[in-house]
């Protein structure tokens, strides 16, 4: 073990632990791949043990790495704290970027044209790209996203998490519908032609329940695009299952009509937004958070 510890090489093992990842954590230190890589050895010699170990979910953490991850996460928080102390009560960010689904998309950006929101000099872009759990984490902890609004993932003290919703599932189908009225039994839910999301993320949008027999139901339309489904809703016979939350967030002019799923009454669905630990302070993120609870 060496004498000499690099203090600059705390950073280098928080992000390599949270993301798991040597091309992401280099990304997010701006470094090149080969200098991160000649910082974990660094590391490595000085507590004489490999800290991480390639996996097929990507870098594992050995025992070493993960009792120093705690105080090196402290450690890390607490300057980043101290560099943000200013006479200003939140970063300045000229660029946000929100990951969420298509309809909570057309609900925050009608909120905030009509607030006058956009005049602020704030570059808002949208992701829409289905992730998994493990890749939303990593999108959070390394920047890459500034709020991640969806259906539950697993705690992690680099983000903080905020409940917009306790929702439960309803099904959607056009007004005049020749077979569904105001109840879709489980019997006529497996007889209907269906529109499902086609992504990672539908497992975590309904509950399993669903998936018991998911594999009988026709389905007839796929998107990861939750207004071209209602657009497809309205303009078929299809029913689709969504939660209830959302219906605040559906554009007026949709020929839309919801349905009791009884068979369903005691299942919910949890909606989070998340934000980075350092921008705990940042009224712009909170106000965009604020006008989902509307």
């Amino acid at each position: 073990m060496s004498n000499k510890f690099d203090y600059n090489l705390i950073k280098t093992l928080v992000l390599v632990y949270e993301t798991k990842s040597m091309s992401k954590s280099a990304k997010a230190l701006g470094l090149s791949s080969p200098t991160l890589t000649y910082a974990l050895n660094k590391l490595r010699d000085y507590y004489n043990d490999p800290l991480f170990i390639k996996s097929s979910r990507g870098l594992k953490a050995t025992p070493v790495a993960n009792q120093l991850y705690p105080n090196f996460k402290k450690i890390d928080e607490d300057i980043a704290n101290s560099v943000m102390i200013s006479g200003k009560n939140y970063p300045e960010v000229a660029d946000v970027i929100i990951r969420t689904n298509t309809m909570v998309e057309y609900f925050l950006m009608d909120k905030l044209l009509k607030n006058n929101k956009l005049r602020e000099g704030i570059n808002f872009t949208f992701n829409n790209r289905i992730m998994l759990e493990e890749q939303r984490l990593t999108a959070l902890v390394s920047r890459e996203v500034d709020i991640d609004i969806g259906s539950a993932i697993k705690h992690n003290h680099s983000f903080i998490s905020t409940r917009i919703a306790q929702s439960k599932i309803i099904g959607l189908c056009r007004q005049g519908h020749p077979r569904i009225k105001e109840n879709l039994s489980l019997e006529q839910c497996m007889k209907e032609e269906h529109a499902v999301l086609s992504s990672a993320e539908t497992h975590a949008y309904l509950p399993e329940k669903l998936y018991a027999n998911f594999h009988q139901r026709n389905i007839r339309y796929r998107s990861n695009s939750l207004l071209n489904m209602l657009h497809c809703i309205e303009k078929s016979d299809f029913v689709m299952f969504f939660p209830e939350f959302l219906l605040k967030h559906i554009p007026h002019y949709f020929n839309l009509q919801t349905v009791a799923i009884p068979w369903m009454e005691k299942d919910t669905l949890d909606v989070y937004a998340y934000i980075h630990s350092k921008a705990k302070n940042d009224e712009r993120l909170l106000h965009i958070i604020d006008l989902l609870k509307l």
